[in-house]
């Protein structure tokens, strides 16, 4: 009896042990389908290091600052200005009010009195004006004129002037006539306040330089040469100069089109030559028109170092039109 019932023991367990072995290959799979199953954990990023931000420049509120400078291409959300700025070219016509005319005076290489005061009324004349943007803040001007003048005079008793190598003398009566050609280029900048868009009151500076010359005659229709039966006699004399122009030029937008402008500019040093120009106009613009008038003069002199110098200024109403290309 004992003897059967070891071997149903044994036979039990041969059969656990068979079964078992029958399952060991199942088990990986059936792990590797329940991970599969199970949804991803979900990853947490690695905590990245606090970054202290970059303190910001210091600003000197004393001193003025430059627009900022957009990307190339780049349009700023609000316009600059309430119209845009593009290749402008005009005209005007300047409307010289009567006074004195220009000084022919004797330099320091005179050999002898050599002055002719107001050589003659100056003549109404036409003149030009283009200008182009180069920034946000900055124009390119361009303005230039060319006037005439003309008058008679009798030369005092006891005055002998010696005037470009022809000699006239007292009592002589003197027919005078001359020409002025002026140009002028500068950079128009924005000087204060420096946001955009400008603000109605708003100072522009002026960085630039102005060529100016005079051509002048002296002619004596009555006098007799020494030695010749022929009467007349006359000079004929030029002079120019070239200057730096330094200047500002406040401007108040009185409406969205409509602009008051007042702008001067000069350079010089005592006893030598000079240059100066003040304007002040008030324009309306309209798309691509704009029509302007207002009050302009201009003061020159040439060099006093040399035989004979110019000196005089020209002044009066001017009214003009400009086209915008857009």
């Amino acid at each position: 009896m004992r003897t059967d019932l070891r071997l149903r023991s044994f036979d039990l367990c041969v059969r656990a042990i068979f079964f078992c072995a029958a399952l060991l290959p199942v088990a990986p799979c059936l792990a590797a389908d329940d991970a599969q199953a199970q949804p991803p954990a979900a990853q947490i990023p690695a905590s990245a290091p606090p970054t202290t931000p970059a303190p910001a420049p210091q600003v000197d509120p004393s001193k003025p600052q430059r627009p900022p400078v957009l990307p190339k291409g780049q349009k700023p959300a609000v316009p600059d200005y309430p119209d845009p700025r593009t290749l402008t070219i005009g005209a005007y016509y300047w409307g010289t009010l009567p006074g004195t005319g220009p000084d022919l005076v004797g330099g320091r290489f005179t050999r002898d009195f050599g002055t002719i005061r107001n050589l003659g009324k100056t003549n109404m004349g036409p003149g030009v004006f283009a200008s182009i943007a180069i920034s946000r803040a900055s124009e390119i001007r361009f303005e230039g004129f060319s006037i005439k003048g003309a008058g008679n005079q009798k030369l005092a008793a006891g005055k002998d002037p010696f005037v470009f190598g022809t000699q006239f003398n007292g009592g002589d009566y003197l027919s005078n006539s001359y020409k002025i050609l002026s140009g002028k280029i500068w950079i128009d900048d924005l000087l204060w306040p420096h946001k955009f868009p400008v603000e109605k009151f708003r100072v522009k500076a002026i960085y630039g330089a102005r060529y100016l010359a005079v051509k002048g005659v002296v002619d004596a229709p009555l006098k007799l040469p020494a030695g010749s039966t022929l009467a007349g006699v006359a000079a004929l004399g030029n002079k120019q100069v070239i200057l730096p122009m330094l200047g500002i030029a406040p401007e108040y937008a009185i409406s969205k089109h409509v602009l008051f402008r007042v702008e001067g500019s000069g350079f010089g040093l005592p006893k030598k030559s000079a240059l100066w120009d003040a304007e002040a106009t008030l324009s309306w613009r309209r798309r691509t028109l704009e029509i302007f008038g207002g009050f302009k003069a201009v003061g020159f002199k040439t060099s006093p170092k040399e035989d004979y110098f110019y000196s005089g200024q020209v002044y009066g109403g001017v009214f003009g039109i400009k086209y915008h290309w857009q």
